[in-house]
């Protein structure tokens, strides 16, 4: 009789051997990769997770959203419904550039055809962020697929894009701030200065940030009595949009930081966690997640 040959799974970048190790790396990309190409199945198997076999084996949904939900359940994970949406978007995005580049490969598209339709895949990535104003998952999914594919055309056209952003779906422009490549641009000491002023003066007033991003902002009001209050874990990215002065901020578990309103306020401030700081609970501290 043959000898059955155990292999590993990657999630994330992780060899996985058994369930534990798969909890620990959930990735929904990779989960639904391997899903769709059987080897999930062919791992529970060889594992002989039994139970997890059959479960995954009878999933008769189809979209990926169902699937991944299915799998959550399957092996008892926790995740939030933004997270969910948010890498779904991603493998979509991923799924199609798969298929385009093997399109492009299988009929040999002449340079020029190239360039036209990466710059048509830059238009349309726009277009889907207008109509998609204030989804800020799928906007958050479309600005990393822009700093993937398309810095190149960003850098050309970042000072129309802002403009057009702006004016059309200003929640986008936060969504972009959330991507490292293009806050360079936009914000900071090498940022246009047009682009800068516009953003302090435009979207970084309290009344503007709390209408344009609606329930993606996050409100803190509390007295912390002056102790290091824990808001948000280390393995959570934020983005600070605005303190008040005498309260204080920093990254989760970084004993000699100590963050005020002059070094905040304006500068999209990106934290691995955050811990809050202030003695009144009338003060406002507005963040939103990376």
């Amino acid at each position: 009789m043959a000898k059955t040959i155990k292999f590993n799974l990657i999630l994330d970048g992780h060899p996985v051997r058994n369930l534990e190790g798969l909890q620990a790396h959930f990735s929904i990309e990779d989960m639904l990769m391997y899903y769709k190409n059987g080897l999930l199945l062919r791992w529970l198997d060889v594992r002989e997770y039994r139970s997890q076999h059959d479960a995954v084996k009878t999933i008769q949904k189809t979209t990926n959203q169902e699937i991944i939900s299915e799998l959550i359940k399957i092996f008892e994970l926790e995740m939030e419904e933004s997270l969910i949406e948010k890498a779904i978007a991603i493998y979509a995005y991923q799924e199609e550039t798969r298929w385009l580049n093997e399109e492009y490969q299988k009929n040999a598209f002449q340079k020029n055809q190239i360039i036209l339709d990466y710059h048509s895949g830059y238009d349309a990535l726009i277009e889907h962020m207008i109509e998609n104003m204030d989804n800020m998952a799928l906007l958050k999914a479309d600005a990393l697929v822009l700093e993937q594919d398309y810095l190149g055309l960003f850098i050309l056209d970042h000072v129309a894009l802002f403009e057009k952003l702006k004016n059309n779906a200003p929640k986008a422009v936060f969504a972009v701030l959330t991507r490292n490549a293009f806050r360079p641009y936009w914000i900071g000491e090498t940022a246009n200065d047009k682009i800068y002023l516009s953003i302090k003066n435009d979207l970084l007033p309290i009344d503007t940030i709390k209408e344009v991003l609606g329930e993606d902002l996050k409100i803190v009001k509390r007295n912390t009595q002056a102790m290091w209050d824990p808001i948000e874990r280390p393995e959570v990215e934020v983005m600070v949009l605005r303190i008040e002065n005498n309260t204080f901020i920093k990254n989760a578990g970084e004993f000699s930081e100590k963050l005020g309103a002059t070094d905040v306020n304006n500068q999209f401030l990106k934290l691995k966690g955050l811990e809050y700081q202030c003695n009144d609970e009338k003060l406002e501290l507005l963040y939103m997640e990376v």
